[in-house]
């Protein structure tokens, strides 16, 4: 599977590749970058709401505080009042109707200025229930059947003089004929001031609804619960969990044993909340809205993202087109101009602006292609002008061969008639021929080379007897170094002609050496001809090294010599010429020792 995908990767074309890459990069990097914001923001959003539930809480509890703490004030002052205790004595001395009324007139003062106390009643064995309503003018039922109902007994056994509870109508008997509110009450025991005994019990209620109005949620779905100290709900912001147990509610992960467990308890990933506990009632503030509608302010950025994430997918593939034309098109030139080369225009050349990698790389191709030209030109004109030459020795191969068939004849015929000079002479150019065909040869070897050299000036001296001498000089080790062929003739022939002929008196002598020296084979050309003026002189050495004569020079022979070692022995040959003006000349080759 790893390779089919390597292969199906690397066959892609490089725009595909660069869209492979650039366009996941971005869309990823721009997620990452929103889902980080979405994170930032959520936990900014969460900590705000949580810090705004904590003081909304801190508000609520403050009210709810004093409320309760004024209840309790106020059944703190009715039980320690004088008329109180006095009903509460077993053996009252005013236990009539004058008392009664005396108690009632200080329940209404304290009643008519808190206007969320809806009712106060006042229940004992001693005396006729006290009752007060601030909202109504409904009765308390009568003391025999609250005491049957809830548990007058059981209240007065209570060690908590004071308890809070909630009363919904329809779930119990109201303690007053009629009413129909939800009511907190504060039930406190009453006790004989001398004795320390429970002697009747003071019911305070306050309307749930004028509780709620103390702790308005602020906008938002949110939701605010007051929970008593036995886990039961004495008041919420919507109403509906009033009287109902904390565990009904539906925030919670797992069943509450007790009130201060709620913190705990709270499924944090769907809710956010704030916990407060009252120092005086013990009452528990809970604050909690949904984190779905927290989050829902954040549906802008979620949707900003999606649209950058769309936007950037388009754009990213117009600019990657755009960014990978600058590589490929190009590239796509180079590409065009080497198949139009590999078809054979050697004149193939790109336009490419700039320096930078891919400038270079089509600088680079340009130079290529220009000395690829030039050497299939070289080539080309090599093998040309060898095909040439070969086709001229085969076209001069009848014409020698017969010439020097003839000349052994008439050397034959010399020799036989007593004339023997004539028939060496005739023998030594015969050899020249033979020498120079070498059956179609470009290469002998210098022992033939100086052969044909001694041939040559036999009959140049046989010419002028008294004008030319000459001596070769060959290595013996040197007798199978192979040359190419007429390597030494022509410069031979320059120093008789341009030398020696011009002398007048003086008698002139060539001398051909071949020696091994350093390593390099050695091979010196010396006359005592009329030398070679410095203009001349530098003329031929630079057509030596040139390897071309000027129009009209002289020196075509010297530059077919440097060609010729120059294309057999490669750059490691070396040409040189020394003349003295009037003293003679002096021309050096050197070639490397290829024996081995």
């Amino acid at each position: 599977m790893y390779t089919i995908l390597r292969k199906w990767y690397l066959d892609l074309p490089i725009r595909r590749k660069i869209l492979l890459w650039f366009v996941p990069l971005l869309v990823v990097t721009i997620m990452a970058t929103g889902l980080y914001s979405f994170r930032i923001a959520s936990n900014e959003i969460t900590d705000k709401m949580e810090a705004e539930q904590l003081n909304t809480a801190k508000q609520a509890i403050d009210h709810l505080d004093f409320i309760a703490q004024d209840a309790v004030n106020i059944s703190n002052y009715l039980f320690l009042t004088p008329e109180i205790q006095a009903l509460l004595r077993p053996d009252p001395v005013d236990g009539g109707y004058v008392t009664n009324q005396t108690v009632f007139d200080s329940i209404n003062r304290l009643m008519v200025t808190r206007p969320y106390f809806q009712f106060l009643t006042v229940y004992s064995t001693h005396f006729a229930p006290i009752q007060f309503n601030n909202k109504g003018l409904s009765s308390a039922i009568p003391f025999e059947e609250y005491r049957s109902v809830y548990d007058y007994e059981n209240i007065l056994k209570n060690p908590k003089i004071e308890s809070w509870s909630v009363e919904v109508p329809g779930r119990k008997k109201s303690i007053f004929y009629g009413d129909t509110k939800i009511k907190l009450l504060l039930t406190k025991v009453l006790k004989n001031n001398s004795t320390y005994k429970p002697e009747g019990i003071l019911l305070l209620g306050i309307d749930e609804k004028d509780i709620r109005k103390s702790y308005t949620p602020p906008e938002g779905n949110v939701e605010i619960a007051v929970v008593n100290t036995d886990g039961t709900v004495l008041s919420d912001s919507s109403g509906k969990w009033v009287g109902t147990s904390i565990n009904q509610m539906p925030y919670f992960d797992g069943d509450i044993q007790s009130p201060s467990q709620i913190g705990g308890k709270i499924d944090t990933s769907k809710w956010v909340f704030a916990h407060v506990e009252s120092a005086i009632t013990g009452w528990h503030i809970l604050v909690v809205q949904p984190r779905s509608e927290l989050l829902k302010q954040l549906n802008r950025i979620t949707w900003v993202t999606v649209c950058i994430v769309f936007l950037t997918l388009v754009l990213s593939v117009f600019v990657s087109f755009a960014v990978s034309g600058v590589i490929i098109d190009p590239m796509r030139k180079i590409l065009t101009s080497m198949k139009k080369f590999q078809k054979g225009n050697f004149s193939e050349q790109v336009d490419l602006e700039g320096q930078d990698e891919i400038g270079q790389l089509g600088a680079g191709y340009n130079i290529m292609v220009q000395r690829i030209r030039e050497l299939v030109d070289d080539v080309y004109s090599f093998e040309l002008k060898q095909k040439q030459a070969e086709l001229k020795v085969l076209q001069s191969q009848i014409n020698p061969h017969f010439l020097y068939n003839t000349l052994n004849t008439i050397a034959w015929t010399a020799q036989k008639n007593g004339d023997r000079q004539v028939g060496d002479m005739i023998y030594a150019l015969s050899g020249i021929f033979k020498l120079s065909l070498n059956q179609g040869k470009d290469i002998i070897n210098l022992q033939q080379e100086f052969k044909l050299l001694e041939h040559y000036l036999f009959l140049q001296k046989m010419r002028s007897p008294n004008k030319l001498a000459y001596e070769l000089n060959l290595s013996p080790e040197l007798e199978d170094y192979a040359v190419p062929k007429l390597l030494l003739q022509p410069l031979v022939e320059n120093a008789v002609v341009h030398g020696i002929e011009p002398l007048t008196d003086e008698l002139g002598f060539i001398e051909v050496n071949a020696s091994i020296t350093s390593g390099s084979i050695t091979i010196e050309i010396t006359d005592n001809g009329i030398g070679i003026t410095a203009e001349k002189l530098e003329e031929l050495l630079q057509i030596s090294r040139e390897g071309k004569p000027p129009p009209g020079s002289e020196g075509f022979a010297i530059a077919n010599i440097c060609k010729r070692i120059r294309i057999y022995y490669g750059e490691s040959a070396a040409f040189n010429i020394q003349s003295i003006p009037g003293s003679g000349t002096r021309v050096l080759l050197v070639l490397p020792d290829n024996r081995r």
